[in-house]
């Protein structure tokens, strides 16, 4: 009776109801920078012209950034969220004619602000091989972006404003040497859709060194590439724009 419990009781602990989930939580600091063209005719039937964002709306410069990434293995499945927000303002003048204002022409100068608060969250399947895993799976990319362009004197105001979330398909791999562990994921989605079309890369990277079993520290890289352009109601954009940089930070596993 003995011999029989302890058997039912080890295949009852292999089952994945028995499987101890590990958890992952890092945060940290983000060195991110935007750059690119952006478009935006609203209201008319004129073609939108891509415009550096640099010299013509004055972004482009590094700014720090709060960073959090959070995983759970469940086992096979792999659940990760991470996220991280950014915002920069400046001045520029304009290359061509953006919204519909006929204030905000080429030649005038702007006064440009933006916000944009990104949040991932990922489900992936992974295959253990030895040290090194790999996890395709699916992903979602939430945005939440807020771009305003006045002109010098605060008289025109165009606001481009985009909330929505983006699907994804993804694969992570990883590496875990002991001490030194290394993580790399790759998203992608392409849509054609009307009269729409547009492509998101999002690439997220990291080598880590744990010095305790519970500690690591961190240094990566997180960039987003968006490509977009088309007609929705009335308005026409055409829009390449890409953020990215350095990350780091520490974490804890429990």
């Amino acid at each position: 009776m003995r011999l029989q419990l302890s058997a039912v009781l080890a295949a009852v602990c292999f089952t994945p109801a028995c499987y101890e989930f590990k958890v992952h939580a890092q945060a940290g600091y983000a060195q991110l920078a935007v750059d690119g063209d952006l478009g935006y005719v609203n209201g008319s039937t004129t073609a939108s012209i891509r415009q550096d964002v640099q010299s013509a709306f004055g972004l482009g410069d590094d700014q720090g950034s709060p960073y959090a990434r959070v995983s759970v293995d469940t086992g096979v499945p792999v659940l990760s969220v991470s996220g991280f927000t950014f915002d920069e303002s400046g001045d520029g003048v304009l290359q061509a004619s953006f919204g519909d204002s006929p204030l905000l022409v080429a030649g005038t100068p702007v006064r440009s602000e933006l916000e944009m608060t990104n949040i991932k969250g990922s489900y992936l399947f992974q295959i253990d091989l030895g040290p090194v895993a790999i996890s395709p799976g699916i992903a979602v990319d939430y945005f939440d972006l807020d771009v305003q362009v006045r002109d010098a004197i605060g008289i025109a105001n165009e606001r481009v404003e985009l909330q929505a979330p983006v699907p994804l398909a993804m694969l992570r791999g990883e590496v875990d040497l002991g001490i030194v562990s290394a993580m790399a994921e790759v998203g992608y989605m392409r849509v054609d859709v009307d009269e729409v079309s547009g492509s998101l890369l999002d690439i997220e990277a990291m080598l880590m060194v744990h010095p305790t079993a519970l500690i690591d520290l961190f240094v990566g890289y997180r960039s987003l590439m968006l490509t977009a352009d088309g007609e929705i109601d009335g308005d026409t954009f055409d829009t390449d724009l890409q953020v990215g940089g350095l990350i780091l930070g520490g974490g804890l596993r429990f």
